[in-house]
């Protein structure tokens, strides 16, 4: 990927899910499964290509489960999509840039 300069930012691609140019576009195929459109809760991992699906599943009003980067705190974020949410402040939850309890509801699922 990089010596095809098919990655985008974060690089270097190494040691992560990669991001590459189209996966946001790559991420919207995911509202065509049966499986997405009957599931109330998407699990999503945090890297960045996998952004589009977890702004997706928001904007379906659907629980999000992100896992907690390593292991900070509890295993996984549980993110609600706030009542009346706007498509900016969903993208605010699904990409971390602002905590998800400040928008809307976020809670942390540990081991039981």
């Amino acid at each position: 990927m990089e010596s095809q300069n098919l990655a985008d930012f974060p690089r270097p691609v190494h040691h992560r899910i990669p991001n590459f140019k189209g996966s946001y576009l790559a991420c919207q195929n995911i509202k065509d499964l049966d499986v997405f459109a009957r599931t109330q809760e998407v699990k999503v991992d945090p890297d960045k290509p996998l952004e589009g699906v977890r702004l997706l599943a928001l904007q379906s009003k659907k629980t999000l489960l992100v896992p907690t980067p390593r292991l900070r705190t509890g295993l996984f974020n549980k993110i609600t999509p706030p009542p009346g949410a706007t498509k900016d402040i969903l993208r605010k939850c699904a990409t971390s840039q602002v905590p998800p309890e400040r928008l809307g509801r976020r809670d942390r699922i540990s081991k039981t």
